[in-house]
């Protein structure tokens, strides 16, 4: 999935009228740059509106995430405009689009909609620096395992006994108990997983608009020369 970009350029496709397209092209060339700059800065600006008040391109509320972080705002997609950088070429194509592949990539998936494969690696990676896996066992996981049918071996016997809780959390520390716990319900963990990403789109604009808004910079561009 490519990066998502704002294009304009002063052609058809735009929708903009024949005389808007004929005043762009009489101007010079570094004359045309700043303007799209201009037009890009204020289309940013609008990209960070919409995830300030957390709506898309047409005014809707974003779709919420399926599991809310408990505690937090559950505000979406907060770093998302601010890598956006508008890059103008031959001074006549405006490309608003993330100066950060990766976050571009993030980015287009929340723009379009789509799957987010998942890894068990990256799981990792994302929650090691706030889970201690080499934590004393939980009650909860204690819980759990004992529910499941954890056993402990009888004193001075071969065979083997329901463990209480209390036993379980002594035995083992957090990263041992959940591994034993997959194994008893018969679960091997997934290494890969899709996660569904709605469309949240926060980048875009209508051609009227657009126009609208070149034709605002462009005035004010000839009043500061004038003046």
């Amino acid at each position: 999935m490519s990066a998502p970009q704002l294009v304009i350029t002063p052609n058809k496709e735009q929708a903009l009228s024949l005389k808007m397209q004929l005043t762009l092209l009489a101007l010079p060339k570094n004359k045309r740059t700043r303007i799209f700059k201009t037009l890009g800065r204020y289309e940013k600006r609008l990209a960070v509106q919409r995830i300030r008040t957390q709506t898309d391109v047409s005014g809707a509320p974003f779709a919420e995430r399926k599991k809310p972080k408990k505690g937090k705002k559950n505000r979406l997609l907060q770093r998302m405009a601010k890598t956006l950088e508008p890059f103008v070429k031959n001074g006549d194509r405006l490309e608003l689009k993330h100066k950060s592949p990766a976050v571009g990539r993030v980015a287009a998936l929340h723009q379009e909609g789509g799957n987010e494969t998942m890894t068990a690696g990256h799981m990792v990676r994302i929650h090691r620096k706030s889970t201690n896996y080499d934590a004393p066992c939980s009650r909860g996981a204690a819980k759990a395992l004992v529910a499941a049918g954890f056993k402990v071996r009888k004193a001075k016997s071969k065979r083997y006994r329901k463990a209480t809780v209390n036993e379980t959390q002594g035995l083992m520390n957090q990263d041992q108990a959940s591994l034993i716990l997959r194994k008893l319900r018969g679960k091997d963990p997934k290494q890969s997983w899709e996660i569904p990403v709605p469309a949240r789109s926060f980048l875009g604009d209508s051609a009227d608009n657009v126009q609208q808004q070149l034709l605002s910079i462009i005035e004010q561009i000839n009043k500061g020369k004038r003046g």
